[in-house]
């Protein structure tokens, strides 16, 4: 009995150590929102899913590694340049299939018509 309780205590027991060790359920659990009630061993309710579902969220939002200021206008420059170079690329590849096309329309009025 008492391997049982040093057992749980020190997180050996097939729990995770994270912050869901004292209510007895696996960090896995309270994403999936199957987090019980420490009191009474039931769901938590939707209102309280919600909360650990943005609480989580913070969290994670912590972790980002953000971009400089610098990094996101020289990346937002390069993408500006590249959408106007395949504009101008697409627009003269349209202008010359349009000649192509009807060049031979031309051509085939005058071989059939």
């Amino acid at each position: 009995m008492r391997d049982e309780a040093t057992e749980e205590s020190s997180g050996k027991s097939g729990l995770s150590t994270g912050n869901a060790v004292s209510t007895g359920i696996k960090d896995g659990d309270a994403a999936e929102g199957l987090a019980a009630n420490a009191v009474l061993g039931k769901p938590l309710g939707w209102l309280a899913q919600i909360r650990h579902f943005w609480h989580e969220i913070a969290l994670e939002m912590k972790k980002v590694s953000w971009p400089a200021r610098t990094e996101v206008a020289s990346t937002t420059v390069i993408v500006i340049i590249a959408v106007f170079f395949f504009a101008a690329y697409l627009f003269a590849a349209d202008m010359l299939f349009t000649y192509i096309i009807e060049g031979l329309e031309w051509g085939a009025g005058k071989l059939f018509g």
